[in-house]
């Protein structure tokens, strides 16, 4: 409603400044800013420093002059000001939400989001305290179409995303009401580091998220969060880069400016910096971030290279590497599949090698850690690089021992073995009865998702994958389950299709076999004080045994419905 609420410049445009007063749109230039707005005294006004002063504008008019503190060196896109009638609520003393209606009787459906917003600033304040960002305001818009928009002190949101209903949201609201929120208040502190290239606003799109996500996993006090998101994010990037032309993350002008924020951008970031975190250490790869911040963030000279961090990767995994094998990741579409095969019959045992998942030759830089499937310590380091796209390991290497890619944190490629190793990994998940020591909850997710793309490509028996996903049925971990849940959701497209044919049949009852051991593990009633992830297990089964006419399921809803009816008050 224009009445209410003016933004300029005119933030669904990135380079909307131009609109406001003259300047050039080079990201390297910065400059401070001394802003003061006139304004009618029943406006309030916001931008990106704190207000200093307020003035009356004359004797003849209703109006007052509002004075910012002068802002540090900065982007001319990180610019913004806001005019608006919206009522607010103070979270703390330096962060206020404002919104259309916030009212008494209004702000509890905002209780969740005020509570998410103070946690998670106090977490990124305490990480990044060398930089100071003096106050932060929340402006929550109604039908607001440019989500994803973060300036220097004011974050924008699309209201119905702030919103959380104690009674009628499910648990996984809450998540994604955190998730949304999470990277805008990350981004503060990157905003701003803007220097002479444009490619680099991928890199700062992917340490928001990071960060973003590292914060909701401390504000729910829950680490498994983390695992959750890192599997969503990599499980939705592969999938459309294996269906989509999409582009590389890196972009070279303004004209690409708006598309770097569109989501597939955001996955494919966020998972290639978790793969190099993963292979430098957690340490390093932070300690990198911060020398990068601390240099960058009010300057136009570009002081440090975070890709400098290719020594450390040449020191751990013992290859020599240029800076361009670094940016494979960057500039190159698609994603690399890593093959993991074994001959039993020649002088060579097993061979680590890399193909492209599409028909180009393209090689990328891939930091691998292979491990003995058994063991919880045994892992051997590999990379493979453009140059130096397969390595052979000889007899002297343990042939008997079957060994796994383990990826520790993320990887952004799909694995493929030899058909004896599928057979390995799959007697070793089903005869381990949920007691999976050495193959993580991201590598049994990722186990998941890579064997059902190969059979979908034909790169994998029909019989294998479902031998292989029978350890699902002793598996009650949601994040390992979420990729069979995507399974489950693609097969209900195409399956009402063949009813008739025998297949059909065959699937269906793969499918109850699965869910029959989780649903009588879990129950179909909630348990006080239960983990989040075993509710939001249970919803999924629950709902896809009812699907798939499972009669305890559909008999446990028939109940549910009848005491609903009966009394809605005690049973929402």
């Amino acid at each position: 409603n224009c009445n209410r609420l003016l933004i300029a410049p005119h933030i669904q445009e990135r380079n909307g400044m131009r609109q406001l007063f003259p300047c050039w749109d080079k990201p390297q230039l910065k400059a401070t800013f001394n802003i003061s707005i006139k304004h009618p005294r029943y406006i309030s006004v916001l931008s990106n420093m704190p207000i200093r002063s307020q003035k009356h504008y004359d004797s003849y008019s209703d109006s007052l002059r509002t004075y910012f503190h002068i802002t540090p060196p900065m982007s001319i896109f990180q610019i913004a000001i806001v005019m608006t009638e919206y009522q607010s609520i103070r979270i703390n003393e330096n962060i206020t939400l404002w919104c259309e209606y916030c009212s008494k009787e209004q702000s509890p459906k905002f209780e969740f989001a005020q509570r998410i917003i103070n946690n998670i600033t106090l977490h990124l304040k305490s990480e990044f305290d060398e930089i100071n960002i003096p106050k932060m305001d929340h402006i929550a818009i109604p039908n607001f179409p440019q989500d994803s928009i973060s300036k220097w002190g004011l974050i924008f949101h699309t209201e119905a995303n702030l919103i959380y209903n104690e009674t009628l949201d499910t648990v996984m609201r809450k998540m994604e009401i955190a998730y949304l929120i999470a990277p805008k208040i990350a981004y503060q502190w990157f905003s701003n580091l803007l220097n002479s290239v444009w490619s680099h606003y991928w890199l700062h799109d992917g340490f928001a998220i990071m960060f973003g996500e590292e914060a909701v996993a401390k504000s729910f006090n829950n680490s498994e969060i983390l695992d959750f998101f890192i599997i969503q994010n990599q499980y939705e990037s592969l999938h459309l880069d294996s269906h989509f032309n999409m582009n590389p993350v890196e972009i070279t002008s303004l004209v690409d400016i708006n598309s770097i924020f569109s989501f597939p951008h955001y996955m494919k970031a966020i998972i290639i910096l978790r793969m190099f975190q993963s292979a430098i250490t957690d340490e390093v790869f932070r300690n990198n971030i911060h020398i990068y911040i601390s240099r960058q963030m009010f300057s136009s000279i570009i002081s440090y290279n975070f890709w400098s961090m290719k020594e450390e990767l040449d020191e751990a995994y013992h290859c020599d590497l240029s800076a361009n094998e670094f940016l494979t990741w960057i500039q190159y579409k698609h994603y690399p599949v890593v093959i993991w095969e074994q001959y039993k019959h020649s002088q060579v045992t097993k061979i680590l090698s890399q193909s492209n998942s599409t028909t180009n030759n393209r090689k990328w830089l891939i930091p691998i850690v292979l491990r003995e499937i058994s063991s919880v310590n045994e892992n051997l380091k590999a990379c493979l690089t453009p140059h130096i796209n397969s390595i052979k390991y000889p007899t002297t290497f343990p042939l008997n021992e079957c060994w796994i890619v383990n990826i520790q944190k993320a990887g952004y490629y799909r694995v493929r073995y030899d058909s004896t190793t599928w057979d390995n990994i799959t007697k070793y998940l089903n005869d381990t009865a949920g007691d999976y020591k050495s193959i993580s909850v991201i590598n049994r997710a990722k186990i998941v998702d890579d064997a059902f793309h190969l059979m979908m490509n034909r790169q994998l028996e029909v019989s294998l994958f479902w031998n292989l996903t029978e350890f699902l049925s002793q598996e009650t971990n949601f994040v390992v389950w979420y990729p069979m849940i995507k399974v489950f959701e693609y097969m209900s497209i195409t399956i009402p299709l063949s009813k008739e044919e025998i297949k059909f049949t065959d699937i269906m009852e793969k499918f109850r076999k699965l869910l029959e051991k989780p649903l009588k593990t879990l129950g179909y009633e909630e348990q006080l004080m239960e983990n989040d992830f075993t509710k939001c297990l249970r919803q999924e089964i629950a709902k896809w045994a009812c699907i798939l006419q499972y009669d305890e399921c559909e008999q446990s809803a028939l109940r549910k419905l009848q005491q609903h009816l009966g009394n809605p008050a005690i049973n929402p």
